[in-house]
């Protein structure tokens, strides 16, 4: 293991900075804010409400926190608020046709930058690529699910 776990840490970690960046490409998301772009994003994947509970645990948030972030996406028209009929203390968060378009040119982005940096690796060489990130990230996975502590 001569130093892998260091070197991995580095390519890790630049990983986070590129992605970060990926994040902040996408202007219009940014205007909404990183957590609101996150949640917004997440809510067009679903495709279905989600409680605030929910949301929480994805954002890995406080309930106050997702409220905060909530009110924003409300208040520019991104997403809805709507009462559980079962639970009077229970909210969902549905997205709005505004917040769909802005997600879909979120992820649009996304796809776009991985389309790029595609074309710039030998064709050759793109499926040992993913199939050795897909097997490290498989295995970060397997850690944090045996490392996590609810709390």
């Amino acid at each position: 293991m001569a130093n892998y776990p260091e070197k991995f840490h580095e390519l890790i970690t630049r990983l986070q900075v590129v992605l970060s960046d990926i994040d902040y490409s996408q202007k219009a998301c940014l205007q909404a804010g990183k957590m609101e772009c996150h949640l917004l994003n997440y809510l067009f994947q679903i495709k279905t409400p989600a409680n605030m509970n929910e949301l929480a645990k994805v954002l890995n948030v406080s309930h106050s926190r997702v409220t905060r972030i909530m009110d924003n996406l409300v208040s520019k028209k991104l997403v809805t608020r709507k009462p559980s009929e079962e639970d009077r203390r229970c909210w969902f968060a549905i997205i709005t046709e505004k917040g769909k378009k802005l997600a879909e040119n979120s992820q649009q982005t996304i796809v776009d930058h991985q389309k790029k940096i595609i074309k710039r690796i030998p064709e050759k060489n793109l499926d040992d690529i993913y199939k050795a990130f897909k097997t490290y990230v498989d295995k970060y996975e397997e850690i944090l699910k045996e490392t996590y502590v609810e709390i």
